[in-house]
């Protein structure tokens, strides 16, 4: 038999585990009901009307065929890039020194230059200080010869596909010393003389693949290869008219975004795969090894993310079931450190749209005053029939770069916002794309898919490759942007239609730059690259973005800059 004292040490016990349990009981039932509201939503204040000065919006000519099989990729990407940029786009299919200004940009976006231009007048357009982007590389063969010189081309071969391009000169704002691009660029075998400056060249082979030269009073630029078919490489164009141009200053989005799809999620690794794999279940291995890695590089990079759950789709089979605690749990996480909860849609063209309603209602019961607000497309495709999700209001919608257009829109009932790049790989071509498009658009909208984090399939553990690269990510890019905003997908609306939608103008003389800006929310964003320094400044802020770059955000309507003495 217990003696009293120990029947007291047992009953002791009792009690406190019980009441353990119960804490642990109620405050599961508090935590379901997360009580984080998004009633209001941003509202940025817009400048006042602009006061113009003798100032001009900035030109460029483009020569090409919009219908020549490549070509029209670099002729359409190259009028959609400098259309974002708000220049006053000519297109022509042949250049006519006498309409243009002594200093004109010009644009070609097919290898034969020779088809679209008399070479010995694109020569003296160039010497006269005419400025000129070879956009589409050049041809095999000697039908070029003329330009040679131009160039400073001593040799020329056959084309091959350059992959590993090595950056020697500055060219974007943010860039690695080496970077990949994934795809399939034709560029032809060159060797140049002392005089060219190159900025790229192929890790293998040395070939130039970016470079410029100086030809009398002007400049020419050659992009060695089809890359601007990719609208990826976007910020080679917008480097090369950097090169060429003694300031450029163009508006950008300035911000950050970064997307986990389908997270928080289970995925299709079963406990046992997980424990053999990591050796702790799925349902711990996402809570307290891949949220807190996820959470930190939000916190020291100042990163909001935007985590969607795929909400409509084609069938109504295609849901995977939710763990609840999870899914509770990290959402409330990623709320409290100013991050946002979106709807996902995974639908296919021309099928009905079937809505996750369990789930939906599930949502509703535990954020209880919360407001989806947000769309994310996994796959591109998009129909007003899913703005109807049960209980949200969509106002934007995450939608491609680069896909009906460049993926920026204003004019409907909701808003589109791009994702610029997916993958949680880097080193396979990504951060060439991220760095490109940060130098084109002045944004970081990436997306890394959750579901595949964990492992590839049943056999192929991924989490410590891709936590590599996400490590990757946060050094390479978020750590090099401190200067850029870190936004959610609905807070992006007024900065959109701001950059869609404002009217600029601007003007240097001597050390002196005024810029006009009207219709844009106070602190929209552009990029100024100059190879000089700024002293002050009235009307904006500046900062130094890296490589000859600065982003200046306007505060008022007029502003003026005041350069270093040279």
């Amino acid at each position: 038999m217990l003696s009293w004292k120990r029947l007291l040490y047992v009953v002791l016990i009792v009690t406190v585990v019980s009441g353990v349990f119960m804490l642990y009981n109620v405050n599961e039932e508090r935590m379901r009901h997360v009580r984080i509201k998004n009633v209001q939503e941003e509202q940025r204040e817009f400048v006042g009307t602009m006061q113009r000065t003798d100032g001009t919006g900035p030109q460029v000519w483009i020569i090409g065929d919009s219908g020549k099989e490549i070509y029209e990729d670099i002729y359409r990407n190259s009028l959609q890039i400098f259309g974002d940029l708000h220049y006053t786009v000519r297109e022509e299919n042949r250049l006519d020194p006498e309409k243009l200004e002594q200093d004109a940009l010009v644009v070609f976006c097919d290898e034969s230059v020779g088809s679209y231009a008399d070479l010995k007048e694109l020569g003296e357009f160039i010497s006269q200080g005419g400025k000129v982007i070879l956009a589409a590389g050049l041809p095999e063969g000697n039908v070029d010869s003329y330009l040679w010189p131009l160039l400073g081309i001593r040799e020329k071969s056959v084309r091959e596909n350059y992959n590993r391009l090595c950056f020697e000169e500055a060219l974007l704002p943010v860039q690695a010393e080496e970077m990949d691009y994934a795809g399939y660029a034709l560029s032809t075998w060159l060797k140049v003389d002392e005089s060219a400056r190159v900025y790229i060249r192929d890790g293998d082979s040395g070939v130039p693949v970016l470079y410029t030269c100086e030809y009398g009073a002007g400049k020419i630029c050659l992009i060695n290869g089809t890359f601007l078919a990719d609208i990826h490489c976007a910020g080679l164009l917008t480097g090369a008219a950097g090169t060429v141009q003694e300031d450029m200053l163009y508006p950008i989005l300035g911000s950050k975004t970064v997307f986990l799809d389908n997270f928080p999620m289970i995925t299709f690794i079963n406990d046992k795969l997980c424990m053999q794999m990591y050796g702790c279940s799925t349902e711990s291995f996402v809570r307290d090894v891949v949220w807190p890695e996820l959470q930190g590089m939000s916190l020291r990079t100042g990163t909001p993310y935007t985590s969607s759950v795929l909400a409509a789709a084609s069938s109504d089979q295609s849901f995977p079931k939710i763990n609840d605690s999870l899914f509770t749990t990290i959402g409330r996480s990623a709320l409290q450190y100013g991050g946002e909860l979106a709807y996902a849609a995974n639908c296919r063209e021309d099928e009905a749209v079937y809505f996750n309603q369990s789930f939906i209602e599930e949502f509703r019961s535990v954020f209880t005053n919360y407001e989806i607000r947000g769309l994310a497309l996994q796959n591109g495709y998009f129909s007003e029939s899913m703005l109807h999700i049960p209980n949200a209001k969509i106002r934007v919608v995450r939608t491609t770069l680069g896909a009906n257009g460049s993926g920026f829109s204003s004019d409907k009932e909701y808003l589109e916002f791009p994702a610029a790049t997916v993958g949680n790989s880097m080193e396979e071509g990504n951060l060439l794309a991220i760095s490109s498009v940060l130098a084109a658009y002045g944004m970081v909208s990436h997306v890394f898919d959750i579901n595949t984090l964990i492992a590839e399939d049943e056999n192929t553990a991924s989490w410590d490759v891709d936590k590599r690269q996400i490590g990757l990510f946060e050094k390479e890019i978020l750590k090099s942007v401190p200067w850029l905003e870190g936004r959610v997908l609905s807070h992006m609306p007024d900065i959109v239609r701001s950059y869609l939608h404002l009217d600029y103008t601007w003007k240097k003389d001597k050390n002196r730059v005024e810029v006009d800006c009207g219709n844009a929310v106070r602190g929209q964003a552009f990029f100024f690259r100059t190879d000089g320094r700024i002293r002050e400044a009235e009307g904006l802020t500046y900062e130094e973005a890296g490589n000859g770059y600065y982003i200046l955000r306007v505060l008022q309507s007029h502003a003026v800059i005041i350069m270093e003495e040279e």
